[in-house]
C-alpha cells in the first residue's frame, strides 16, 4: 500500500504547489491574438498609414481633375500728383487723385495633355495604396508573432514552475525517508542535511521561475496594449500537430509571405515613377477659363471709371526644350532606384529560400529531440522512483537517489523547452508562409 501510494503523493504535492488562484482568468492564445489585433500600437501605427495612403488615391492627386479658384481683389491708390497729356493736346494736373480697382474672377486651370503622366501616377497611388495594405498585413503577421512567442513562452515558464514543484515534492520525500533512516540510527545525518539543502535550492529555483513567469507575463501584457499588471494565466496545451511540406510553404512564401509581396510591390511602385519621369520631357497643354469683373474708379483723368465682365477661355502649352538635363536625370536616377527594388525582391526571394530551409531543419530537430526527451521523463521517472524504493529500504546511499532525482529534473526541464522549441519553429514557419 506503501509503494502504491507514493506516486499519487508526489502528483498531489507537486498540484498543490503549482496550482493557480480559481479567480485568475485563463486567457487563451486566439484571445491574445484577438486583444493584439485590437489594441497594439504598431498595428494602429500600420493601419493610419494604409489609410494615408487610401486618401492620397484620388484622381485630384493626380492631376486628373481640374483646379477651380475664386480670385479676387481690392487695391486703392492715393496719388500725389497725377498729369496725363491727352493726345487733343489738353493738359490735366491734379493732386490727391484717389483711385480704386476692384475685381473678382471664377478661374478654371485643366491639364488636357500631359504625356499620359496623370494616368501612370494614378496607377502609381492604386499601388502605393495596395502597398500600405500589404505592410498592414505585415505588421498584423509580425504582432502576431511576436504574441504567440511571448505567450508560449509564458507556458513554457508555466511548466517549468509545474517541473520545479515535482521536484520539490520528491525532495520533500527523500528529506523524509534521510530523517527517518536519521532518527532509526540507519543513516548518517549528512544524508538528511544535503537533502534539506537540496530542497532549498529547489525551492529558491522555483521563486525564481515563477518571477521570471510574471516578467514575461507584463510583455505579453505590454504588447497587448493593456495594464503591465492585468492578472492572467494560460492554457499550458502545447500538443505538436503541424506537420510542414516544403513544396506547400515554397508555394505560400512566393504568394502570401508579406515582406516579399512588400518588396514586389515597391519594385512595381518604382517601375512607375521610372514611366512618369519619361513624361516630364514631353508636351503639356493646359486648359485656362475664367468668368470674371473688375471696375476701376479714377478720381482725376481722362477716365473716369471702367467696368467690364465676361468669360475669358484658353490654352496654354509648355514644352520643355531646354532644361540643363535635369529631366534625363530625373529618369536615370528613377531607373537605377527600379533596379535597387528589384535587386533587393531578387535577394528577398533567395534569403525566403534559404530561411525556409532552416527552418524546417531546426522544426525536425526539434520534433526528434522532444521525442528523445519524453522517453527520457519516462526512464527518468522509472528510475527515481526506484532508486528511492532502494533508498527506503536502505539498499543503496543518499547519492544515487539525489542523482536520479536530478536526472529527472533536468529531463522535465529539456522536455519543456523541446516542446517550446517546437512551437518556435512552426510559428517560424507559418511567419514565413504568411499563414498566421
Amino acid at each position: 500500500m506503501k509503494n502504491a501510494l507514493f506516486p499519487l503523493f508526489f502528483l498531489v504535492s507537486a498540484l498543490s504547489l503549482s496550482a493557480q488562484p480559481n479567480d485568475v482568468p485563463v486567457l487563451s492564445a486566439a484571445e491574445a491574438v484577438q486583444i493584439a489585433l485590437a489594441n497594439n500600437y504598431d498595428i494602429q501605427l500600420a493601419r493610419a498609414d494604409a489609410e494615408i495612403a487610401h486618401l492620397n488615391n484620388t484622381k485630384g492627386n493626380a492631376g486628373m481633375l481640374p483646379n477651380v479658384a475664386l480670385v479676387a481683389g481690392d487695391n486703392a491708390t492715393l496719388n500725389g500728383l497725377q498729369i496725363q497729356n491727352l493726345a487733343d493736346g489738353r493738359l490735366i494736373e491734379a493732386y490727391g487723385v484717389f483711385s480704386n480697382n476692384i475685381n473678382a474672377s471664377v478661374q478654371l486651370e485643366w491639364t488636357l495633355f500631359d504625356g499620359r503622366r496623370m494616368y501612370i501616377t494614378k496607377n502609381r497611388l492604386n499601388e502605393i495604396e495596395a502597398l500600405g495594405q500589404i505592410n498592414l498585413q505585415a505588421a498584423v503577421q509580425q504582432t502576431t508573432a511576436e504574441v504567440l512567442l511571448r505567450y508560449y513562452d509564458i507556458v513554457r515558464s508555466q511548466q517549468q514552475e509545474r517541473a520545479l514543484a515535482e521536484v520539490i515534492a520528491l525532495n520533500e520525500e527523500r528529506l523524509r525517508i534521510a530523517e527517518a533512516r536519521l532518527a532509526a540510527g540507519m543513516a548518517a545525518q549528512t544524508d538528511a542535511l544535503q537533502a534539506r539543502i537540496d530542497l532549498n535550492q529547489r525551492k529558491a529555483d522555483l521563486l525564481a521561475q515563477q518571477t521570471a513567469t510574471l516578467v514575461a507575463k507584463r510583455e505579453l501584457n505590454r504588447l497587448l496594449a493593456r495594464d503591465p499588471g492585468t492578472s492572467f494565466t494560460v492554457d499550458e496545451g502545447l500538443q505538436p500537430a503541424y506537420n510542414p511540406d516544403r513544396e506547400a510553404l515554397l508555394q505560400k512564401i512566393q504568394t502570401q509571405n508579406p515582406a516579399l509581396l512588400s518588396l514586389q510591390k515597391s519594385a512595381d511602385v518604382a517601375a512607375l515613377s521610372v514611366r512618369e519621369a519619361q513624361t516630364l520631357g514631353k508636351p503639356r497643354i493646359v486648359g485656362l477659363s475664367q468668368l470674371g469683373g473688375a471696375r476701376t474708379d479714377n478720381g482725376a483723368g481722362f477716365l473716369l471709371n471702367n467696368s467690364s465682365m465676361g468669360l475669358t477661355v484658353g490654352a496654354q502649352l509648355n514644352l520643355p526644350l531646354y532644361t540643363g538635363g535635369n529631366i534625363r536625370r530625373q529618369v536615370e536616377v528613377a531607373k537605377v532606384q527600379a533596379q535597387q527594388s528589384a535587386t533587393r525582391l531578387d535577394a528577398q526571394r533567395l534569403a525566403l529560400s534559404a530561411a525556409l530551409d532552416d527552418q524546417l531543419a531546426y522544426y525536425q530537430t526539434s520534433r526528434q529531440a522532444l521525442a528523445l526527451e519524453e522517453e527520457n521523463v519516462v526512464n527518468a521517472r522509472e528510475n527515481l522512483k526506484v532508486s528511492t524504493e532502494r533508498f527506503r529500504l536502505g539498499q543503496t546511499n543518499a547519492l544515487e537517489t539525489q542523482t536520479a532525482q536530478n536526472s529527472l529534473e533536468q529531463a522535465l526541464l529539456r522536455r519543456n523547452l523541446a516542446l517550446y522549441n517546437l512551437k518556435v519553429g512552426e510559428l517560424q514557419l507559418r511567419l514565413l508562409a504568411g499563414e498566421l
